[in-house]
């Protein structure tokens, strides 16, 4: 889908730091080590569905076990996002060892010209940062990248334009941002981020247009809330229009390679961020079939039987869903997500970002 086909082109964007310094660098910038959060691969993974409305098993339903599956590739896109700011702060990195403060280069990529900035002690929407890295593409003066940090403790921003970035791979991304907001000095958390993505292109049932994700780690616990929106997805009910938003909160272990989720399928225009009872999975998914079919009950529960909450999974993705059904293996405490609420669909549905001023 044209979202990961963004991810993809960004990760393999690439700068040539091989040509003679411009300007050298009066003073030493502290380029931080990290910048983003790992997922655990159970509850973030690109082995699943990566639609909206995936495949099914051939019955022509969709259940909840596939639905599930394919959470796990939405939440890989937010994490593959983080990863891109993670790469291009190696490029800081080179340009700092090599005491360039301003770099001009040919892309290989589009060809066009591009210029990549390092600066201190810069005011950006009214905050003090000790840092900024910024790239242009220089025949429109277009900003493409901006990255904006304070060293100690490390905290800061990172905004990408794709399309300001590769004009020849992005051209179906015209209007796609994505900003990363990153932070170690949070009193919950060792560190944590909040990926935002706004302006995909959307054409097949279930694209993303937008998401927002906020991840924390905390030791080897990484917890996970967040929506991403589908502007024209069709479940089972090809009446429905209006879209819906993937609506989840997560967690997972780094030591037992376990997660568990909640996953909520409220409209997009929804204005709260208490979903995840009313629009769960088993909820939305038994509406759906209802309005297209006549089904006892007892039909009906025995299709969506994995379509219950929370979900369990390993590294080889979904186990089962089910407050009965915890496997002995998956601690009370763990699976215990209440306290954590996704973001308020109608507010990920409208999510607009732009680089700052």
């Amino acid at each position: 889908m044209k979202s990961l086909k963004l991810i993809a082109l960004l990760i393999s964007f690439s700068f040539l730091i091989a040509c003679s310094n411009e300007d050298e660098i009066p003073s030493r910038i502290d380029i931080p080590a990290q910048f983003s959060v790992d997922i655990p691969q159970p509850i973030s993974d690109n082995g699943g569905g990566l639609n909206g409305r995936v495949a099914g098993d051939g019955d022509g339903i969709i259940e909840g076990n596939e639905i599930y599956e394919s959470l796990r590739g939405f939440i890989k896109i937010g994490e593959g996002s983080a990863e891109i700011v993670q790469f291009t702060l190696q490029v800081a990195v080179a340009l700092e060892t090599q005491n360039v403060r301003t770099f001009t280069f040919e892309s290989d990529d589009d060809g066009r010209e591009k210029r990549i900035d390092l600066s201190e002690s810069v005011t950006r929407g009214g905050v003090a940062y000790d840092y900024e890295m910024t790239m242009i593409d220089v025949a429109d003066n277009e900003m493409a990248l901006q990255i904006l940090w304070n060293a100690d403790p490390v905290e800061g921003i990172a905004i990408l334009k794709p399309y300001n970035i590769d004009r020849r791979e992005s051209g179906d991304a015209i209007d796609a941002y994505v900003r990363i907001d990153y932070s170690e000095d949070d009193a919950n958390y060792d560190a944590t981020m909040t990926v935002s993505i706004s302006g995909l292109e959307t054409v097949e049932n279930g694209d993303i247009d937008n998401m927002k994700m906020f991840v924390g780690k905390k030791g080897d616990i990484v917890d996970v809330m967040g929506n991403s929106n589908h502007p024209n997805i069709e479940i089972i009910d090809p009446n429905y229009t209006g879209g819906r938003n993937y609506a989840f909160v997560a967690r997972g272990d780094e030591s037992t390679d376990l997660g568990v989720a909640k996953l909520a399928l409220p409209p997009s225009s929804t204005t709260t961020d208490d979903v995840l009872v009313d629009f769960s999975v088993f909820a939305v998914l038994e509406a759906e079939i209802n309005a297209v079919a006549d089904l006892d009950q007892s039909i009906i529960d025995a299709i969506l039987e994995e379509a219950q909450s929370p979900a369990y999974f390993n590294n080889n993705g979904f186990i089962t869903s089910g407050v009965d059904n915890k496997p002995t293996s998956f601690d009370a405490d763990f699976v215990d997500l209440s306290g954590m609420n996704p973001f308020v669909p109608n507010n990920v549905k409208n999510l607009t970002i732009d680089f700052i001023q």
